[in-house]
């Protein structure tokens, strides 16, 4: 009879810890915080941080339920289109932009910066992260017209900076993830020829997906360009749970009118396996689309994928594919999805290029 309540004791623990994880409360919201474009995740307390500022940088701490803990600006500004936020491995945050990056502690209190830069240009980063190995790497560009990855200290020295991409200009560097391999894969676009022309003068309309993996001091092991004679690239890269990666970013088949890019620009979506060849595409009419802003974002969920841009017509959008399901989607305010995260309730989070952050349930619901 002992055993029978030992192996009771057990059931019932595996029972309720599995109520638990499924009973998670589901919790939605907007909120109207300005502050220009808004870079958003999840932190560990299960709230959010929220990345923005006009002038400076500024950091906003949100609890699960939207509601204020603390906010602060830093001594950097907040110049550019690119921004990105961590919550970092000591529990504080790190803010990255086109002006270098900020480190503040847990409670939002600046703690160190850095806005070193080379070729004469902005430090321009579009995306950060955190390694397992403790480091800090930054991506971005153009500096001279190359994409750059940067490799700091976790007091903000700078370890690595190389500098990646062809002769052509503007070829730049979008998002970086740490792959299973604790190696860095990184995507953006880079920039190719029109025609009979090497490069193109009118080079952000001439590019190609462009998918780099490195060791973790910035060697290349490999890189794939995926695209045609016009415009492809991508702007996010997120992990799917079984292997390989998902990608976002768009397509412009202008036939060499770059006018029409207006009316012709889709939302691209690839499926990339781990050693950056494209197994699926799709392509999704309907993008608002101008010159250089990385208004769209994706997150890869158990069973699927979700992602934000704007539409040409509609405002926000924000879109949700599953097997075995109709893709749904919705339209809403805030002009353009910068950031989409997945969250432990199963729903979103999303920060927009207008200021306004959504909390939807797993169904786009708010």
């Amino acid at each position: 009879m002992k055993t029978n309540h030992i192996l009771l004791s057990i059931l019932l623990t595996i029972f309720f810890s599995c109520s638990d994880n499924a009973s998670e409360e589901v919790v939605t919201f907007e909120r109207d915080l300005g502050n220009g474009k808004l870079a958003v995740k999840q932190t560990s307390d299960g709230g959010y941080i929220v990345a923005g500022g006009t002038s400076d940088a500024w950091l906003l701490k949100m609890d699960k339920y939207g509601n204020t803990e603390w906010e602060n600006t830093y001594s950097l500004g907040a110049f550019g289109n690119g921004r990105a936020v961590i919550q970092t491995q000591d529990g504080g945050y790190l803010y990255a932009g086109w002006e270098g990056i900020v480190k503040a502690d847990a409670n939002g209190v600046e703690e160190w910066k850095n806005t070193s830069h080379q070729n004469g240009a902005y430090p321009y980063y579009e995306d950060v992260m955190q390694h397992s190995n403790g480091f800090y790497y930054a991506v971005g560009g153009p500096g001279a017209g190359q994409a750059q990855l940067v490799k700091f200290s976790e007091t903000g020295s700078v370890l690595t900076r190389k500098w990646y991409g062809g002769q052509c200009e503007d070829d730049i560097f979008r998002s970086i993830i740490e792959t299973p391999d604790e190696m860095l894969l990184i995507v953006g676009g880079k920039s190719h020829g029109n025609q009979s022309f090497p490069c193109s003068f009118n080079f952000m309309y001439y590019k190609d997906v462009w998918i780099v993996k490195t060791r973790k001091n910035g060697g290349v092991e490999w890189e794939k360009t995926h695209g045609g004679p016009y415009m492809e690239m991508a702007n996010d890269i997120a992990p799917i749970k079984s292997g390989g990666y998902m990608l976002i970013g768009n397509k412009c088949a202008h036939l060499y009118d770059i006018g029409t890019c207006g009316q012709k620009a889709k939302v691209l979506i690839m499926q990339i396996d781990e050693e950056g060849n494209n197994i699926n595409e799709e392509v999704v009419s309907g993008l608002k689309w101008m010159e250089r802003i990385p208004y769209y974002s994706i997150a890869t969920t158990n069973d699927g994928y979700a992602w934000t841009a704007e539409h040409r017509n509609n405002g926000t959008w924000i879109y949700q594919n599953t097997p075995n399901a109709d893709p749904s989607y919705i339209f809403t305010d805030g002009f353009g999805g910068f950031e989409i995260n997945h969250t432990t309730d199963g729903g979103f989070i999303i920060g927009t290029m207008g200021g306004i952050v959504i909390k939807t349930d797993s169904e786009l619901l708010y």
